[in-house]
């Protein structure tokens, strides 16, 4: 339905404060159909969040079916990042921007938490990670994977995400190193001097 597709692309691209208006428009449909069709611009949002969060979901559920506890936490982290960096509207809810969410959000969230949870503990009992870093302390540095805006006049590659959470990896590891993925950032701009 281009509606759902519209706003899939429009929550994507400019959060969870877009305009009904400009989802209409993309959809090339009258306010009026989305309305008639979903009853609120925030319903029409709910679904596609679901949609977005479910996919983190499944890949939790794929990361704890995971025989090897780092690679599980690994995948679900890489989802997460990559999803945050490709969508600004499941950044923002997974971050708490924009106000209360829905009761199936917010199992989602509790599912995911969880999951974080248990792999960690996994990890840790494995050997494989640090035993004093918590299951929070792996949610946030998740977070800081997708953030990948210009920073003090650096400009990130696109995939900074996938290098960035591969220094965390490694940082949470006993020990030891990984090659990183990926080139490092570049200066945006000359620095004065």
């Amino acid at each position: 339905m281009r509606l759902l597709a519209a706003t899939r692309t429009a929550v994507a691209e400019q959060g969870l404060a877009v305009a009904a208006a400009d989802i209409a428009e993309r959809a090339e449909v009258g306010i009026g159909t989305l309305y008639r069709r979903f009853g609120s611009k925030d319903a029409l949002i709910e679904l596609v969040l679901l949609d977005s969060i479910g996919v983190v979901s499944t890949a939790a559920q794929r990361a704890l079916d995971h025989e090897d506890p780092v690679s599980g936490l690994t995948t679900l982290l890489s989802v997460l990042a990559e999803g945050q960096v490709g969508n600004r509207g499941l950044r923002e809810c997974t971050t708490g921007v924009g106000g209360e969410r829905s009761e199936s959000i917010r199992e989602h969230t509790r599912t995911l938490r969880g999951a974080l949870e248990k792999l960690v503990q996994r990890a840790q009992s494995s050997g494989a990670i640090r035993d004093d870093v918590t299951w929070r302390d792996v949610a946030v540095l998740a977070e800081a994977a997708a953030t990948s805006g210009n920073y003090l006049g650096i400009a990130p590659e696109a995939e900074q995400w996938r290098r960035t959470l591969a220094v965390i990896m490694d940082g949470l590891r006993p020990p030891g190193s990984a090659p990183l993925p990926g080139r490092p950032p570049v200066d945006a701009v000359t620095p004065a001097g």
